[in-house]
């Protein structure tokens, strides 16, 4: 699914369709887009007329997984020598899979011509996209979604539940682990859409449950459970995705970011075989060049599109007619979002029942509030935040007095240090041990609300984790 972005990419807007196919076969990659360049040539030509005022439009980025993203560009796919689109790399056959071994390479340019790229033979043939004013290297980014979550982070369950023989963690362990993601089902907060499932499911998992055990569960339930190599292995991963995930961090970090996964695909060669670093793992050295041009790496996420586009496939009831079933609900839905406008309170779920500090003049008690984009509830899984000061606390209550100012009242945690010392103590991104949870209570402005945080148990305490996604 493709996009047009002002500038950047905008994850605050939900996709929209600008055009669908259907067809008994795969189309030509000519057929497929050129009524989706000739369009786009229209709009980067003439632009938008809004309200009396022409609106430039240009293409940004162009998200897609590595089959489609070879398909329209007339590229060689994933599994050919010189698939890379962003280096001038050959890859090596070793062991009957293809492997890019090769840490550093000269780059790819957006102004070279397929004629110059002959030699290397990287491109398959004519592709409609260089008709456009878009560049075919820098604006087709690697999307983290196929590349890190179902690629990679599958991956490594593979190589833990299945083979090599050295690398698997054993059948307590596994059942250790799956306990403890079951047990966690009662404190993912709101915004995780699906709950953890057992280890042995792994092959069942969704890209969202991949992504949670990567930056969430997977750091709290590993955690002295497997072999040290495996788990320092996996946190160099899920520290430099946590880097390039957050906005606080990937302006100042992402060269470390970058460090920290030739690290991980160097230690991956070593620990689980070299007949493994294949296209996916290959691809994680392009990722923090790709923050540098579009900030976070949820700028350039498959996610939202995946999910709209399983919103699409519900609307078809029947093999009959398809396009038109998908038209007529996208034209229903539409009609309704004009009609009805969302109309949802700041502040919801009120009560009497406290917290309540005596020093504050109380005229209403809340247990819901929306900040920023995320949910702060009182309850297990949605309580825990970090305030401006860099504070960790449990909200007990949501408040407004007579002046009509929201307060939390919150209790703090006596007791911070990090979740793991290796490859950095994980305070340095946000990560924390939490415990000693102080029976005082206090209050603070609801604007002084930094994020939320995923609060999971472990032993003496709790895992404090940062929520990366919204």
């Amino acid at each position: 699914m493709i996009e047009c972005f002002e500038n950047r990419v905008q994850t605050n807007r939900d996709p929209f369709v600008i055009g669908i196919y259907f067809g008994n076969q795969k189309p030509n990659n000519l057929d497929f887009l050129q009524d989706f360049v000739n369009e786009v040539r229209l709009l980067e030509r003439d632009g938008v007329l809004y309200q009396g005022s022409a609106i430039s439009v240009a293409l940004s980025a162009v998200v897609c997984d590595a089959p489609a993203r070879a398909f329209i560009r007339s590229s060689k796919g994933h599994t050919g020598f010189f698939s890379c689109h962003k280096w001038q790399q050959k890859g090596v056959t070793y062991q009957g899979r293809m492997t890019f071994p090769e840490s550093d390479a000269p780059a790819r340019l957006d102004s070279e011509t397929f004629d110059e790229l002959n030699d290397d033979q990287h491109f398959n043939g004519f592709s409609p996209f260089t008709l456009l004013s878009v560049g075919m290297v820098t604006q087709f980014p690697h999307d983290y979604m196929h590349v890190v979550c179902l690629g990679v982070v599958r991956k490594l369950l593979y190589f833990w539940m299945r083979k090599p023989l050295h690398t698997r963690i054993g059948t307590a362990v596994i059942k250790e682990v799956s306990a403890e993601l079951l047990k966690y089902h009662s404190y993912l907060p709101t915004e995780f859409n699906r709950k953890p499932r057992a280890l042995s499911d792994f092959e069942r998992w969704k890209a969202t449950e991949l992504r949670s055990f990567l930056l969430y569960t997977g750091p709290a339930c590993l955690k002295g459970r497997v072999p040290t190599s495996i788990y320092d292995n996996f946190i160099l991963l899920s520290v430099a995705m946590t880097i390039l995930l957050s906005v606080n961090l990937v302006e100042n970090k992402a060269d470390y970011a970058h460090s920290l996964l030739m690290a991980f695909v160097n230690h991956c060669s070593k620990l689980y075989g070299r007949e493994y670093i294949g296209y996916n793992m290959h691809a994680l050295l392009h990722l923090s060049e790709e923050t540098k041009k579009y900030g976070v790496l949820d700028n350039i996420s498959c996610f939202p599109f995946e999910n709209f586009l399983g919103q699409l496939k519900k609307m078809i009831r029947k093999p009959n007619k398809p396009l038109e079933q998908v038209i007529r609900r996208l034209s229903e839905r539409q009609l309704k979002s004009n009609v009805y406008l969302r109309m949802e309170s700041n502040l919801t779920m009120e009560h009497v029942s406290g917290p309540v500090p005596p020093e504050l003049s109380v005229v209403r008690q809340f247990r819901r509030m929306t900040v920023q984009t995320f949910i702060i509830q009182v309850s297990t899984s949605n309580s825990c935040v970090e305030l401006s000061g860099g504070k960790i606390v449990v909200v007990e209550n949501i408040i407004v007095d007579n002046t009509g100012e929201a307060y939390v009242v919150f209790r703090a945690f006596q007791k911070v240090c990090s979740l793991y010392q290796y490859p950095l103590p994980s305070s340095e991104v946000g990560i924390y041990h939490l415990s000693a949870l102080t029976s005082q209570l206090h209050y603070t402005l609801a604007a002084n609300i930094k994020r939320k945080y995923v609060l999971l148990p472990i032993k003496d305490g709790f895992a404090g984790l940062p929520m990366l996604h919204q």
